[in-house]
């Protein structure tokens, strides 16, 4: 399920939504909404949390030991 990003197209989504299911389908395609959301977004944590994690691979220093 796409869901719209701006307040106009969601409003419109939701108004067709309303359209084709009665109001006590409502409930579950709402949290049905909310969980597509919350899954996207953790997703996209993810992938942003392991993109961070990697090494960079070009300036890698030597590790400095004490001589004693």
């Amino acid at each position: 399920m796409i869901i719209p990003r701006s307040k106009a197209a969601l409003e419109t989504w939701l108004a067709q939504l309303h359209r084709i299911h009665a109001a006590s389908d409502m409930g579950p395609a709402f949290l049905a909404l909310q969980i597509a959301e919350l899954e996207n977004r953790c997703a996209a944590l993810r992938k942003r949390m392991h993109h961070k994690a990697k090494p960079s691979g070009g300036s890698k220093r030597p590790v400095l030991r004490s001589a004693a």
